[in-house]
C-alpha cells in the first residue's frame, strides 16, 4: 500500500457516510430532478451553451427537461437551505435571486460575474450515473478552457440531502481542492 492509498484511506474512513462510489450505485436515475445545481460557473458559459452540452453528456434527462440553477457565489439565498430544500425549491421554480433554467424552458438565467475564488461545483440530482459523469467532463472541460478552473463534481446523495446546501458545497470544494493538492495541482 503506497503513501498516496494510506492517506486516501484515512481521509475516506474519516468522512465516512459522506461519499458514495457511483461504480457501486445504481446506473438508473434517482432523487429530485433532473437539476445541476451550479456553483461559481463562470458566466461566461452561457445557459444556452449549458443546455446543448447536456444534451451531449445527458440525453435520456434532457428529454425529462433537466433544470439549471446558478449559485453565483456564497451569498445566494438558497445556501441558507438544506440541499433538499434547495433541490425542491429550485425545481419548483421558486428560487430566488436567478430563476432556474431548464432544457425544456426559455433560458431565463441572469448573467453575473464569475467569482474569482474558490472551484466551481456542480451538484446533479436525479441523473444517471454515466449521464451524469459524461455532462461533468463535458462542462468540466468548458470550464477549463474559460477560466482554468477545477470544477468539482457531486452527486446530490441521501446522505447529504439534509445537510445544508452551504456546508454541502463547502465540503465539496475543501475535499475537491485536497484531492487536487495530493495529485500536486495547485488549488483555485
Amino acid at each position: 500500500m503506497g503513501l498516496l492509498d494510506q492517506i486516501s484511506k484515512a481521509f475516506l474512513q474519516e468522512r465516512e457516510g459522506d461519499f458514495i462510489k457511483l461504480e457501486d450505485s445504481d446506473d438508473s436515475s434517482s432523487g429530485l430532478g433532473p437539476a445541476i445545481l451550479l456553483y461559481n460557473v463562470p458566466a461566461g458559459i452561457l445557459d444556452e451553451e449549458l443546455v446543448d452540452m447536456l444534451q451531449d453528456g445527458a440525453p435520456n434527462a434532457s428529454k425529462k427537461g433537466v433544470t439549471l440553477q446558478r449559485i453565483p457565489d456564497m451569498k445566494h439565498p438558497l445556501l441558507e437551505l438544506t440541499l433538499e430544500e434547495a433541490l425542491v425549491k429550485v425545481l419548483d421554480g421558486q428560487a430566488s435571486s436567478e430563476a432556474p433554467s431548464s432544457t425544456n424552458s426559455p433560458i431565463t438565467t441572469p448573467i453575473m460575474a464569475p467569482v474569482n475564488r474558490g472551484n466551481p461545483v456542480l451538484i446533479f440530482s436525479g441523473f444517471a450515473n454515466p449521464e451524469m459523469m459524461a455532462s461533468y467532463n463535458i462542462i468540466a472541460e468548458e470550464i477549463f478552457r474559460e477560466n482554468g478552473g477545477r470544477a468539482a463534481c457531486a452527486k446530490a446523495v441521501p446522505n447529504a440531502l439534509p445537510k445544508p446546501l452551504r456546508q454541502v458545497v463547502e465540503e465539496i470544494s475543501g475535499d475537491h481542492e485536497n484531492a487536487l493538492e495530493m495529485q500536486g495541482e495547485p488549488a483555485e
